[in-house]
Order: structure tokens, then C-alpha cells, then sequence
């Protein structure tokens, strides 16, 4: 019997479809269009057997399972956005460029960190060696060198120190750990749109390593390192250490290193006593220490203070109504000392450097100068600066005084130390004019003339040269006394030419003049270089029995802890240059000068004086030379450019403001 099933089935035989047989197995259906032929499509419509019950579509097992297989294998098969595989892609390509610039900049570290400094005592860290200079009494006259002051903390000073420090360098010193990545891209922006570097990155912390830790050289690597180190320090030190450490480091300019040696040296006083004002000109100066120092240029620090002042009331320090007010008072009040050791320091340190062979650790020179003495001489100078019109002050001043045996008592070398550094009694070659005749005199009192008699004064031409005498005067016949003591130019060079050159030249060196040649006939007048602390050696024998010295300005040199590392030590001299008894004729000749001659304004009542005036061509050099009571001195005047020392109203000569 044939049963019916509803609903599908009668729809199966209505369109011609064969009906399955229960139980019966019937061949699978493909699962794609066939391409057979109508024979076998026909055949594969052939009824079922009869008898079997009909039912609706069934699936075989093996179609089930191959569905089921088809279905697990694609059901993942999803269309992906374009924008979304891109973005996939992306990401990983900057994942894989992010985990290689991490392995190299490990590596890098790893590399560039393999001898950094120890961060450990930094407080120990020095890169020079302090100099202190004491004068004959033991008081300290200067410090060169790095004058590194004493230690302070942060927590001594008022809030508006710190505060112009941390507005003008590192603004978020409290915030970073060392490096700032901000600042250094915002710096690198800056530097590239100026075309140069206008502006840094560094944080306080990088500084501190600059100045304790590295050399000062831009180079990649050095960079590194410092990024480095600033990152061990942060990690050693609290903030308030490294701030404190970075402010006994930092250089001020004029010798000062730290911020009690620069308060010391430009306010007269300690850190903690600063006013806003000074404050804002001493963190002014980090940005150009030597050119910015008050004491060089106070235009230009107090211009960098107004700036420093207006930083402080962008970072919140000082009220913008404050900071208006203390520029109107002109920001700060610089210090004034006087300056008259400063090229006797110089001159002090220079010789200790050759003694030692360099400076290696802290030490104390113990010099020869008279402090008192040095004062009295430069006050001299003032009060007759200031009463000379023909004085200026372009008109540089040179002086020195020594001890019979070569003990510098006094060296001034310039008229300003604070505007000009360059020490014209040491360093400055001048023509000494008339003050080279007593040498020719002495050569011929060794020839065996004496002091009464007679040379000529009559215009004299050599050759092709022709000297003539101050105004065109001549005396005619005159002893050589009068010669020496009215500076005859004739005379003297007619003396010489019968003495002969090279017997001069051999006196003149004998007596410490170097440097001397025979230049010809001008050579009586004075016409060779030198500088005033040659001159004042060749004076020397002449003043003390013919014995010749080195001057000398070091007595000791000693290092902190009391051992001394050097001692003058006179030379054992036996005999003399000079024959006593011709230095006693010439002494004669000498107090002449200065007694009715052209040195009389050098006269001292209660003293012997004796010396010589000298004048070189057009006024370029005035000079005065001589001793007394066992001290021999020179002074030289004279003009930097070599330009000739008149005003108008006449001009400066040896036997005037010099011999004064």
C-alpha cells in the first residue's frame, strides 16, 4: 500500500518528481548543475519501485556529512573593508619599525655607556684647580682660576633665587626625569627656522653634567652620554640635590664658579641676601658667562636681567607690577673693588704655572707684593691723572717698583684692569727712548771717560742719519754730566759713535737689557723694543753695586694641605758686573737728572734720588727710570695704537707726568 505524504509530497508529484523509497538507498545528488545528457537526466527521474511508501525529501547520510563539510569549511569567508586591511597592515609595519628602534637604542645605550663617569660625589667634582694669591702680609689680593665658593643648599636661599634659576633654564625641572623631550623638539623647531642655535633642549640636570662630568664638545656622542648621565643622576639625587649641586657648579663669568663665589664677587654678599634684582642678573649670566659679566659690560647683564625678570613673571614668580618696578631702579647695583692687584695676580699666576709645569690641584702663592705700597702708587696715579689735561683716557699707564735683589713690590699694568686685561709692564714692547742713554755712559765711564769731560753738542749727522735735539737746542761743549742731565741727543749719539755700538750693546746686555742688537747710530736713542719689567731689571745693577737679578714676584707656593711645592731662592752671585768705582761716578751722573736735570719733578726730599727721562719719537712712549733707597722704579705712558700722546695743548714727556 502507497501512502501519500501531504504537503511536499503531492507538490513532488505534480511536478514529475519521483518519490523516495523508504529504506531504499538512492544515489547522491550533485551539488552542481549538471551538464549531463536529457537520456540521463530522464533516468535519473524513473519512479521508485512500486510498493515502497512514499515520504518527503530526504537527504542521504553522505549528502549530510558533505554539507556539513562544505558549511564548517566557509563560514569564516567574510568580505574585510579595503580601509580596514590597510589599516591592519599599517600597524603592524609600525610595530615591527618600533620594536627595532627600541633594540637599537638598547644597544646604543648599551654601547655609549660603557665608560661613562661615576655620578657618585659629585658634590667633589672639579675641573680646575683654585688659585689663591696672597701678598707679602699674608692677605689674599686674588683668586684665579675657578673660584668656587662655598657650598650651598637650596633650602638657604629665598624663593625668587631659585626662581629666576628655574624660569630661565628649566621651567619643568620638577616634572621631567632628567631629559625633556618637549623642550629639546621645540629647540630643534626653533634652531632649524633661525638657521642656528637659537635656542637648547638642555634640562638643569643635562648642565650639571656638562659642567662636572663631559667635555664641552657638540658631538653625537657626547650628546648620548649626557642624556645618559642626566638620567643616572636623577635616579641617584632628589631634586632639591641636583638643583643645589648645579648652582655650586654653574659658571658666572670673572673667575666665579657657583653661586656664593658670584654673589661674593659681583654683590659683596652671600646668596641668601640677594634681592630679586640681583638674582635675576646672576641667572642672566649662565647664557654667556664672559661676555655678560656686569664687570666687562653692566649694559649688557642688566639688558639679560630685564630679560630673566620677564621670565619670572611668565613662570609665576614676581608679579609683572614688581618686575616693572625693579627694572625702573636699573635691576641691580653691581659691586666695585678696586682692581689695582688684578695684573699682579696675572703676572703671579703665570710664573707659578712655569714653576709647577701646570696646576694640577688647589694651591697657595705667597707673592712679594706690598699691598699698602701698590695703593699709595695707583692713588698717586689718579690724583695726577686728574690734574694733568693732557692725561686722557686713552693714555695707558704702566708701573712698577722692586727691591734692589728683584722682589716685585708693586705691578700695575694698565690704567683699568676691569676694561682691559692686557698687563702693558709685562707684556707690552715699547721704545724706551732717552731711558736707554745711561748705558751709553756707563760704556764710556768703562772706557775710562769721566764724568767732567767734554763732548761735543754740535748737530751731528751719521751716515745718513741726522738726530736732532728737543726744539733744535745745542749746547755746544759741554761736560758729560750735562749731557746726561739735559738728555743731549747729539752728544750722546757723538759719545757713542767713539765708545763704539757694540761696547753700548755689551753693557746693555750685561745689565739684563735683552733683547738688544746694534741697530745703528739711533741706537743711543732708544730705538729697540722692550717691555717696562726689562727695563726696570737692567736697572737693577745700577742701582745695587752692579749685581745682576732676576725680578721675581713668587716667594712660596704651597697646596691645601701645607706642603710646599716651591721656594725662591736667591742666586749666590760673587762678583760684580760692574766696577764699583765706575758705578760711583755714574751714580753721580744719575742723581744729576733728577736733582737740577730733566728728571727734577722725581725729586723726593729726604732721599737721593737718581734715574732717567725718555721720550721716543712724536710722543709715543714717556717713560721715567730710576731708584732710591733701594728700590728701583719705572713708568711708562702711552697710547694702545702707538699713536702719538698730544692734545692740542702740547704733549706728554718723560720728564713730565712720568717723572711726576
Amino acid at each position: 500500500m502507497v501512502t501519500q505524504s501531504s504537503g511536499s509530497g503531492s507538490k513532488k508529484r505534480r511536478s514529475g518528481k519521483s518519490p523516495s523509497r523508504r529504506g531504499a538507498s538512492t544515489p547522491a545528488r550533485s551539488t552542481k548543475k549538471s551538464s549531463s545528457s536529457p537520456a540521463k537526466k530522464r533516468k535519473s527521474k524513473t519512479a521508485s519501485a512500486p510498493g515502497r511508501k512514499r515520504a518527503g525529501k530526504q537527504t542521504s547520510p553522505r549528502r549530510v556529512r558533505k554539507v556539513s563539510r562544505r558549511r564548517s569549511q566557509n563560514w569564516y569567508h567574510v568580505t574585510i573593508p579595503p580601509w580596514l586591511d590597510r589599516a591592519v597592515k599599517f600597524s603592524a609595519r609600525v610595530a615591527s619599525l618600533l620594536f627595532i628602534t627600541m633594540a637599537s637604542v638598547i644597544v646604543g645605550l648599551i654601547w655609549y655607556g660603557q665608560d661613562l663617569p661615576s655620578v657618585e660625589n659629585l658634590a667633589d667634582a672639579r675641573k680646575a684647580p683654585r688659585i689663591t694669591v696672597l701678598d707679602r702680609y699674608g692677605e689674599v689680593i686674588g683668586i684665579h682660576g675657578q673660584d668656587h665658593g662655598e657650598p650651598i643648599h637650596i633650602s638657604q636661599l629665598p624663593e625668587h633665587v631659585t626662581g629666576a634659576f628655574l624660569a630661565t633654564e628649566d621651567r619643568n625641572f620638577y616634572h621631567h626625569v632628567g631629559i625633556n623631550p618637549v623642550a629639546i623638539l621645540r629647540a630643534l623647531t626653533v634652531n632649524m627656522r633661525e638657521g642656528e642655535v637659537a635656542q637648547g633642549g638642555s634640562t638643569i640636570t643635562q648642565q650639571l653634567v656638562k659642567n662636572l662630568l663631559l667635555s664641552p664638545e657638540q658631538t653625537l656622542d657626547r650628546k648620548l652620554q649626557e642624556m645618559m648621565l642626566a638620567l643616572k643622576i636623577e635616579a641617584h639625587y632628589h631634586k632639591d640635590e641636583i638643583l643645589s649641586l648645579y648652582l655650586n657648579a654653574v659658571y658666572f663669568g670673572n673667575g666665579a664658579y657657583g653661586l656664593e663665589a658670584a654673589a661674593r664677587r659681583y654683590f659683596n654678599k652671600p646668596p641668601a641676601s640677594l634681592t630679586i634684582g640681583e638674582a635675576a642678573m646672576l641667572a642672566g649670566l649662565l647664557k654667556a658667562p664672559s661676555r655678560l659679566a656686569p664687570t666687562r659690560s653692566e649694559d649688557a647683564a642688566i639688558t639679560r636681567a630685564s630679560v630673566v625678570l620677564n621670565a619670572m613673571v611668565e613662570a609665576g614668580y614676581l608679579s609683572a607690577k614688581d618686575a616693572q618696578k625693579i627694572a625702573a631702579n636699573g635691576v641691580a647695583q653691581v659691586y666695585t673693588k678696586d682692581q689695582y692687584h688684578a695684573y699682579a695676580v696675572d703676572h703671579a699666576v703665570a710664573e707659578a704655572q712655569i714653576k709647577l709645569g701646570g696646576f694640577t690641584k688647589d694651591i697657595t702663592i705667597w707673592t712679594t707684593i706690598d699691598t699698602p705700597a701698590l695703593k699709595q702708587a695707583a692713588l698717586a696715579r689718579d690724583s695726577i691723572e686728574a690734574q694733568d689735561p693732557l692725561y686722557t683716557d686713552k693714555v695707558e699707564t704702566a708701573f712698577l717698583a722692586l727691591e734692589e735683589d728683584g722682589a716685585i713690590r708693586i705691578l700695575v699694568g694698565g690704567n683699568n684692569y676691569s676694561k682691559s686685561v692686557y698687563n702693558r709692564a709685562t707684556q707690552a714692547k715699547r721704545q724706551p727712548g732717552s731711558v736707554f742713554k745711561p748705558f751709553v755712559y756707563l760704556a764710556a765711564l768703562e772706557q775710562g771717560w769721566y764724568p767732567d769731560d767734554i763732548i761735543d753738542d754740535s748737530p751731528i749727522m751719521v751716515g745718513k742719519y741726522r738726530p736732532t735735539n728737543y726744539k733744535n737746542r745745542y749746547y755746544g761743549e759741554v761736560p758729560l754730566t750735562e749731557a746726561m742731565s739735559r738728555s743731549l741727543n747729539a752728544a750722546v749719539i757723538r759719545l757713542q759713535e767713539r765708545v763704539g755700538r757694540h761696547h753700548v750693546v755689551d753693557v746693555a746686555r750685561r745689565a739684563g737689557f735683552e733683547g738688544i742688537d746694534d741697530v745703528g747710530a739711533s741706537l743711543a736713542l732708544g730705538v729697540v723694543e722692550t717691555t717696562p719689567l726689562t727695563v726696570a731689571k737692567s736697572f737693577l745693577p745700577l742701582s745695587n753695586g752692579g749685581y745682576p737679578y732676576t725680578p721675581y714676584i713668587i716667594r712660596q707656593i704651597e697646596d691645601t694641605r701645607g706642603e710646599i711645592l716651591y721656594t725662591y731662592a736667591p742666586p749666590l752671585l760673587k762678583t760684580a758686573i760692574f766696577d764699583p768705582q765706575t758705578l760711583i761716578a755714574f751714580d753721580h751722573m744719575m742723581r744729576t737728572v733728577v736733582h737740577s736735570g730733566s728728571g727734577v719733578r722725581a725729586r723726593i726730599p729726604g732721599h737721593h734720588a737718581a734715574g732717567k727721562t725718555g721720550t721716543s719719537q712724536d710722543s709715543r712712549d714717556a717713560w721715567f727710570a730710576g731708584y732710591v733707597s733701594g728700590i728701583v722704579g719705572v713708568v711708562w705712558l702711552g697710547k694702545d695704537d702707538n699713536s702719538p700722546m698730544e692734545e692740542g695743548r702740547g704733549y706728554i714727556s718723560g720728564s713730565r707726568t712720568p717723572a711726576t
